[in-house]
């Protein structure tokens, strides 16, 4: 008997990749279509939209070895749902091809399947087997073979954190050449590396993760440390971070498994005073000693009673931890006997790159702790050059966004370099880095966009402010 099916559709191959044959399913399309049974008693689709449409695919089962094309039909009712309870086949086709791998093994089950996270072998299928992606301008295409096309990537979008880039990078890249090697568990754990970075805000800690993130296709979650507590403490315990983490790589939990972890305000952990018995002490200490259990690799039981490896698991800490450098500049001037407000130590120059394991323990962050982050790296601070820069160059510069919006409006759109000195000693003076710059220019702009809405002018050159005009920008009337 007929009836309507919605699900996968994937493309079957097999490959023998470094001396082992592999199984693989491609996927095409998220589809609909008239599922039956044919006359040898198999379950048949017929895809009914989209490119495909026409096509049959084999509904997946142990028996489904020799045909070209598979489907794997989906839970309606959960589809829906996931869409907000509205039945709309678009936007829940949308959702499922932005979420869903490019490829796939047959699990142990037989009758379904599990996601491909070999990136040397999902970089030979790309381009060994003459599948490139099909969109040659996707981060996704970029070979992660190669270090110095990833760097130079991250490189177009953050601007002046060269050096810190290729720490970072670099052991990303000796960190998934452990997680997919034949090694044991234990052997990859002593391998691997956890990060701490630190610097000012605005520095772009965060955003070099989030690139190298989507560059290996790898899932990641970023946890703000001050919501977790040790256990018996109120707050979310250390497990809910790998719940977040398996849920980002939609239930699949190899992939979590060698996802990353980001522990944001990880500065907030600190607990200066030993003496305070408070329970924000407590607590504090508490989530500090969790986590060294999680960096060194540990199986925990999450609430779904599925088992969670932390072995493969890349962790990576960010703080601005502020006042540590007037911390540093204080103990050595103390430790040295200088009494003076005025002190020969007064002359030395702290950045963040100065800082060592025993600053941090200072700090309030437990010395076992630290030690396990054994890479520590550090952004550097941002001048009005490096914000004239990422205006003018920086993939998220907000001149290029506001191009881009001017352009689909028909607005003709300039500015002059004025303009551009002027934005970035605005943000400067904002203090919070780079992403203080999209404010400057939502401020700068804000007042001009109801009228350039309104269809009263087609065109916005964009200034600095002075005594004639106090508004950084000037519109032309349509003719």
């Amino acid at each position: 008997m007929a009836n309507i099916r919605i699900g996968f559709l994937f493309k079957k191959r097999y490959v023998e990749y470094q001396g082992k044959n592999y199984e693989v399913f491609e996927f095409l399309d998220y589809v609909s279509g008239i599922g039956f049974t044919n006359t040898a008693e198999n379950e048949i689709c017929n895809i009914i939209n989209g490119d495909y449409a026409g096509t049959y695919a084999n509904v997946l089962s142990e028996d489904a070895n020799e045909d070209e094309y598979v489907f794997v039909s989906d839970d309606i009712g959960k589809a829906i749902k996931d869409n907000s309870n509205t039945v709309d086949f678009k936007a829940i086709r949308k959702k499922k091809i932005d979420c869903t791998a490019k490829y796939y093994l047959r699990n142990t089950k037989g009758s379904g399947l599990t996601k491909l996270v070999n990136r040397n072998l999902i970089i030979y299928l790309e381009n060994e087997c003459g599948n490139a992606l099909s969109d040659s301008d996707d981060e996704e295409a970029i070979n992660t073979n190669d270090i110095l096309t990833m760097y130079s990537s991250i490189k177009e979008t953050i601007i002046s954190q060269d050096m810190p880039i290729k720490q970072i990078l670099t052991t990303f890249y000796k960190n998934q050449i452990a997680v997919n090697s034949d090694l044991d568990a234990d052997s990859i754990s002593e391998m691997k590396e956890h990060i701490l970075i630190c610097g000012s805000t605005g520095t772009g800690k965060t955003e070099i993760i989030k690139r190298i993130s989507k560059l290996y296709n790898i899932p990641m979650v970023i946890e703000d440390s001050t919501a977790f507590s040790e256990t018996g403490y109120q707050g979310r315990e250390i497990t809910g971070m790998l719940e977040d983490l398996l849920h980002e790589a939609n239930d699949n939990l190899e992939a979590a498994e060698r996802g990353i972890l980001v522990i944001d305000e990880f500065d907030k952990l600190a607990e200066k005073n030993s003496n305070n018995n408070s329970e924000s002490h407590v607590s504090k200490k508490g989530v500090q000693r969790s986590l060294l259990k999680l960096l060194d690799g540990t199986v925990y039981t999450l609430s779904n009673n599925k088992k969670f490896d932390t072995s493969k698991l890349t962790v990576v800490a960010l703080g601005a931890f502020t006042g540590i450098l007037e911390e540093k500049k204080r103990y050595n001037g103390s430790s040295m006997g200088f009494k003076s407000n005025n002190s020969p130590e007064d002359d030395k120059v702290y950045d963040y790159s100065t800082l060592v394991e025993d600053d941090f323990v200072r700090f309030g962050i437990i010395r076992e702790l630290i030690g396990r982050f054994s890479n520590i790296v550090s952004t550097n601070s941002l001048t009005k050059e490096d914000m004239v820069t990422i205006i003018k160059e920086s993939n998220f510069s907000p001149l290029k966004t506001y191009k881009k919006l001017f352009d689909i409006m028909g607005v003709d759109f300039d500015f002059n370099d004025e303009f551009i000195e002027y934005v970035a000693e605005t943000a400067i003076a904002k203090n919070t880095g780079a992403r203080s710059l999209k404010k400057t220019f939502d401020e700068c702009i804000s007042s001009a966009l109801f009228d350039l809405f309104a269809g009263e002018y087609s065109s916005i050159s964009l200034v600095k402010p002075d005594d004639d005009n106090d508004k950084p920008y000037q519109l032309s009337r349509k003719q």
